[in-house]
């Protein structure tokens, strides 16, 4: 099961990934994606080579694009996105740790 959440600001996020990390999720588990920062390549390589990269799920082997693009019912346009995979036992938990982290919006995929 994963978590998505959209988050209005940097500081939010950081204190939505402290609290994670609290009841015990690494930062590996976690993808954070800043939805206004929206980067072009116009081949695959670039992409690749960029530190920021982070590979969407897409079908296409050299499908490239932003995070936010592979989420489906995803209202907003601006924020973070923290998405959590999380065993079925700890959504409850995971989404209330969302919320009061100030989460925009919360899918759940």
């Amino acid at each position: 099961m994963r978590l998505i959440a959209r988050i209005p600001t940097q500081d939010q996020v950081g204190f939505l990934v402290d609290s994670l990390k609290k009841i015990g999720f690494d930062r590996r588990d976690m993808i954070i994606s800043n939805m206004g920062e929206e980067e072009k390549w116009s081949r695959p390589e670039q992409a690749a080579e960029e530190v920021s990269f982070i590979k969407t799920e897409r079908d296409g082997l050299w499908e490239i694009g932003a995070f936010a693009e592979g989420i489906k019912g995803l209202k907003g346009k601006e924020g973070i996105l923290v998405a959590v995979k999380t065993p079925k036992h700890n959504t409850d938990i995971v989404r209330n740790i969302m919320e009061q982290s100030g989460a925009a919006e919360i899918i759940q995929d």
